[in-house]
């Protein structure tokens, strides 16, 4: 029953829409070493609430050839909902792109064992900002959004981690890409809801979405956006699917 009223709450979000008020937030730049030298970059960036020690964070993962900063308004409509937004920077892409002896390497170049090394990146960086930040709660309760090669990084990573998201929100979502392949990861996560997106024409990630499905032990939401496009494109050919995923996410985290 609570599946069916988030998806009449969707269907209103695009009717009427859902204004945020703007808020201050803090912003931290972070770099950090793989486990293999190479520099992870990424954003954490939160609310500036009087007393508040604890944030609820949103993991958001980009398509492979984007970079974080192709969020559109996704950042800014969670900062709104009071939670923390750590944006990374997959290695080879945006500002990820050092490996251990400084020399640049892109995601063009990459072989299939360096983007076997994504979900363990992930994992990095988020036991990083759980570490260095003491004072600061970000991943007691917490979610992913990630898009095609970031939705199945995200997949795998959740799988490894000890601490699990609430859901993961996978845009454009595939079976297989660059040797990462996502089935029996996600058949792990027992506890844990997807919410699979695919624009409208977008066959391959339908396709993916119902394969995927098969393996999900808890609820495996799907969501058609009128965008004609696939990833993070569909948030900028769609403008109310950042409301939506923000919806999604709000059922969940506290």
């Amino acid at each position: 029953m609570k599946r069916i009223i988030l998806i009449l709450t969707l269907f209103l979000i695009l009717i009427n829409g859902v204004v945020f008020a703007s808020v201050k937030t803090t912003k931290q730049e972070l770099t950090v070493p793989a486990s293999d030298g190479f520099s992870l970059k990424a954003v954490l960036e939160y609310p500036k609430i009087k007393g508040k020690k604890e944030y609820s964070t949103v993991v958001l993962l980009h398509s492979l050839g984007y970079t974080s900063s192709w969020w559109e308004t996704l950042p800014a409509d969670l900062l709104n909902q009071g939670y923390a937004v750590l944006r990374i920077d997959l290695r080879g892409h945006g500002k990820s792109i050092y490996n251990s002896r400084l020399v640049r390497a892109s995601w063009k170049s990459m072989t299939n064992s360096a983007y076997a090394k994504y979900p363990d990146d992930v994992v990095k960086v988020i036991d990083y900002v759980k570490k260095e930040n003491p004072k600061r709660v970000f991943f007691n309760d917490w979610a992913i959004v990630g898009a095609d090669i970031g939705g199945s990084a995200a997949v795998i990573a959740a799988d490894k981690i000890a601490y699990k998201p609430k859901t993961i929100v996978l845009l454009s979502p595939v079976v297989e890409t660059k040797g990462l392949y996502i089935p029996v990861h996600l058949a792990h996560l027992d506890n844990v809801d997807f919410f699979s997106i695919s624009g409208t024409g977008d066959t391959s990630g339908a396709e993916a979405q119902d394969y995927l499905k098969k393996f999900a032990q808890a609820a495996f939401a799907s969501y058609t956006s009128e965008a004609r496009s696939t990833g993070m494109l569909m948030l900028k050919n769609d403008t109310s699917l950042s409301k939506i995923i923000t919806t999604w996410i709000s059922e969940y985290l506290n």
